[in-house]
């Protein structure tokens, strides 16, 4: 009989047995890889320095690489863009490298155009299948070729342009929605340079934003944000002063030292008073200019401004003065101001100002360097390596009307910025391209637009792929270099090595104009080849030595007065009593970072909502409207109605309502679909793309979901003054 102590020894001894008997069947040593993967090294790490391609802002990046994986992404402090520093859009591209939802191979449509089923077929089918239709457009009507892509830079934009003129198609448009026109129309009229200028914020001692949500999501928010933090705190003496105009309080404007709302589509008229205070007394350094422009600043008295804008004549007044004395001094327009109906004038005014402080051209101040000068040796193909900022959309306009005509039989679609999706439903880009016989999308994901084409390609993301790419500001030219930090994780081919090897079977010019056997050739060649120069480039992450001098600003475009133009905002006032401010996403973006789990995860920095679309209100007005923090509201516009939740914002203007960008995708993954409505389905389709063209009413609606937030709302606004 046994006693309680050999009992529980003998339960132990038959408990561990079960658990670990089997251990004797696994091999006791470990087994090398006989050749090992190139750096492949257990227990170390490598980086490796690549481009960040989560945005147009053209950062560098380092990407830490242990055992063929990819692990963490950090800026490379080399890069004169960011330094060192990266957002929260950039950290994230590890997830689109792993993305369980990621093309692996390519999909040939296997249902109704539109519906998105598709079967995977071998690259072989898929060449198969592209040269066909490509080649009979090639013999009977290249003119039908349309290639629709978002902006592409560096050696990328050079094949995709020479395969388009060798072909024999003109017909090649750049889609950026977020593309700085007004600017670069107000930099024309004002500076005689169609440019984006580089902002010397570092060494400025004042700066004046007119809706310049330059930390946020700017042109370059890594770069930008590096230099505001130096011209606050790396002077010991001095710490700039940073003022701020804007119908919203947004993060830049919780990041001022002083913000003043104005009223939505106000910017310039405040800019001009501004301008008006420094030619009355006095306080311009362009005494030229200042002399032509007096008489026709008298109708931007500070007491007429205040009547347009809200902005106190005193404030006006104020910030004229100590923007006239505390030299050298910036003024930049915004994102917000720049998407109105009238964003070239907003962004002339403020350009004005820096005509009038004497700051063009001056540390402290704005400069137009010729950034395209690094690619001189390509002449009149520079542009093609370097192209303007611009968004596109007149021509894509054009495109949508020649594809309702019928003018083209077979469309090229690569790009993250989905066209379907980011354009106004109104233009009824789907039904356009509905008319294309044959259409065949470059993409790592399917997406609003990509689930429309008939033939579905996977590319590389930009940790997978070579390539160079030139910023389009935070330098003055620059160049990085992209290359693969880890191998391929699909059986994808990137657009320039598919152009190329549809090239040479076309041959004739086609093949000519693209001699290289792979994109990675046309790099090496391009870079000094492999070893040598270009392997010092690569451990860089680039060329960033050579300066090229700044351009020479239009001396008859001094002196300019921008002129306002009576654009009417969609909407009876009446009817719809607000004006519509729609903003990218601090995380989103313009809803391409819509299928990243992490992105939709993080808080917003105003209202701290996630994983869904929102209305900022000013509280007074939600309280005049009958709503409460959270309510779900139904907005609706002459184009469009969508539900959102109520967001409180007490530095809002009361006669506006505020939305991101970015929610609202319906096919884009599990991450990004039915997270809300698409804003952009409020907008009228314009002469221009404007995000604040509409004004909307807000109608209390009973939702079924609720407003996620990672803080509690009563918690967040302790500013007696602005409730």
């Amino acid at each position: 009989m046994l006693d309680r102590r050999q009992f529980l020894k003998l339960g132990g001894a038959t408990a561990f047995a079960t658990l670990f008997g089997g251990c004797e069947k696994i091999p006791r040593k470990l087994i090398p890889f006989v050749i090992p993967p190139e750096n492949y090294t257990l227990g170390e790490a490598f980086w490796y320095a690549s481009v960040c391609g989560q945005c147009p802002a053209g950062c560098g990046i380092v990407v830490r690489v242990s055992e063929g994986r990819a692990r963490k992404i950090e800026g490379n402090p080399l890069h004169p863009v960011n330094r060192g520093k990266l957002c929260a859009r950039g950290q994230a591209a590890l997830q689109a490298l792993y993305h369980p939802e990621r093309l692996s191979r390519p999909m040939k449509l296997s249902g109704a155009r539109g519906s998105g089923t598709y079967a995977p077929v071998s690259w072989e089918e898929a060449l198969s299948l592209l040269m066909g239709p490509l080649k009979k457009v090639k013999a009977e009507a290249p003119g039908a070729l349309l290639m629709l892509t978002e902006p592409m830079r560096g050696h990328a934009g050079l094949v995709a342009g020479r395969f388009m003129k060798a072909f024999g198609s003109p017909h090649r448009v750049m889609w950026d929605p977020l593309g700085p026109d007004a600017m670069l129309s107000a930099n024309a009229a004002v500076h005689g340079v169609r440019d984006l200028p580089e902002y010397d914020l570092a060494n400025a001692r004042y700066l004046l934003s007119f809706s310049g949500d330059f930390l946020e999501t700017g042109i370059s928010p890594v770069h930008y944000a590096g230099a505001y933090g130096r011209m606050r705190g790396d002077r010991e003496t001095i710490r700039g002063k940073f003022v701020h105009f804007g119908p919203r309080l947004s993060m830049t404007a919780a990041s001022a030292d002083l913000f003043l709302p104005c009223a939505p589509g106000t910017e310039g008229f405040v800019a001009l008073g501004i301008a008006h205070v420094m030619v009355r007394d006095g306080h311009t350094a362009a005494s030229s200019a200042a002399g032509r422009l007096a008489d026709d600043l008298g109708a931007y008295s500070p007491e007429e401004v205040e009547k347009k804008t809200g902005v106190h004549a005193h404030d006006v007044a104020a910030v004229a003065e100590e923007f006239s004395r505390n030299q050298p001094g910036l003024a930049i327009a915004g994102t917000a101001a720049a998407t109105g109906p009238d964003g070239a004038f907003h962004c002339g005014a403020a350009a004005l100002l820096n005509v009038l402080a004497g700051n063009v051209g001056k540390p402290g101040g704005v400069s137009f360097p010729n950034r395209a000068q690094a690619f001189a040796k390509y002449g009149a193909e520079a542009a093609l390596l370097a192209p303007s900022p611009e968004s596109g959309y007149a021509g894509m306009r054009a495109a949508l009307e020649k594809m309702r005509g019928g003018a083209f039989r077979m469309a090229i679609l690569s790009g993250a910025t989905n066209p379907a999706f980011t354009l106004p439903p109104s233009l009824k880009f789907g039904e356009a391209l509905s008319k294309i016989p044959f259409v065949v999308a470059f993409a790592s994901f399917l997406d609003e637009t990509t689930s429309q084409a008939d033939l579905v390609l996977p590319v590389p993301t930009a940790l997978e792929a070579w390539g160079d790419d030139t910023a389009p500001v935070g330098h003055s030219g620059a160049i990085t270099l992209c290359q693969p930090v880890v191998n391929a994780f699909h059986d994808t081919r990137s657009m320039p090595d598919v152009l190329i090897a549809a090239a040479k079977e076309l041959g004739g010019e086609p093949a000519k104009a693209l001699p290289w056997s792979s994109f990675r050739e046309c790099i090496e060649k391009a870079y000094g080849g492999p070893g040598g120069e270009m392997e010092n480039a690569l451990r860089r992450g680039g060329n960033f030595g050579e300066s090229s001098s700044p351009r020479s600003v239009g001396r008859t475009a001094i002196g300019f007065l921008p002129k306002a133009t009576v654009r009417p905002v969609d909407g009876d006032p009446k009817t719809f009593p607000l004006s519509l401010h729609l903003y990218p996403s601090v995380t989103l973006y313009d809803g391409r970072g819509a299928n990243l789990s992490w992105l939709q995860e993080m808080p917003d920095p105003i209202t701290t909502a996630v994983w869904r679309n929102w209305v900022e209100v000013n509280p007074k007005t939600a309280a005049g409207l009958g709503l409460a923090e959270g309510d779900g509201v139904t907005v609706t516009s002459p184009s469009g109605k969508i539900t959102a939740h109520v967001a409180f914002n007490p530095g809002i203007a009361p006669d506006a309502a505020a939305m991101p960008l970015g929610q609202g995708h319906t096919r884009y993954g599990k991450y990004a679909n039915g997270r809300g409505e698409n804003p952009i389905s409020l907008l009228p389709a314009g002469e221009t793309y404007a995000l604040q063209a509409t004004r909307v009413s807000l109608s209390k609606t009973k939702l079924s979901t609720t407003l996620a937030r990672t803080a509690h709302p009563e918690g967040q606004w302790k500013i007696s003054n602005l409730m």
